[in-house]
């Protein structure tokens, strides 16, 4: 099942021109999808605070998720959230709910 999650990390990164299709596939090697999440999103967007929880009771269908990203800056809360949005749109299609706060670094 890894080898597949990986294979598919990697048309995924091919798919979207990720810049750093390594750490996309490191985060295909960890164990729960809050890690693969947060490693995500800290190499696509280079985030300097990601938390990631499953508040589903560990279903995996609803997550919450907190970011600070420097690629923030100038973005209304909207622009923001498509960012971010746009970075786990596989992961998000497969749940059924997703609290999201952004922000910039302090």
């Amino acid at each position: 099942m890894l080898a597949l999650t990986l294979r598919h990390t990697a048309r995924t990164a091919a798919r979207t021109g990720a810049r750093r299709p390594h750490q996309l596939q490191l985060a295909a090697a960890l164990s729960t999808p809050s890690e693969q999440m947060e490693v995500k999103l800290k190499a696509e967007l280079g985030a300097v605070e990601v938390a990631v929880e499953d508040v589903s009771g560990g279903c995996g269908a609803m997550y919450k998720c907190y970011i600070e990203s420097p690629r923030f800056a100038g973005l209304n809360t909207i622009k923001q959230h498509k960012l971010v949005q746009g970075v786990l749109k596989d992961e998000i299609a497969d749940m059924h709910g997703f609290q999201l706060k952004t922000a910039l670094p302090k």
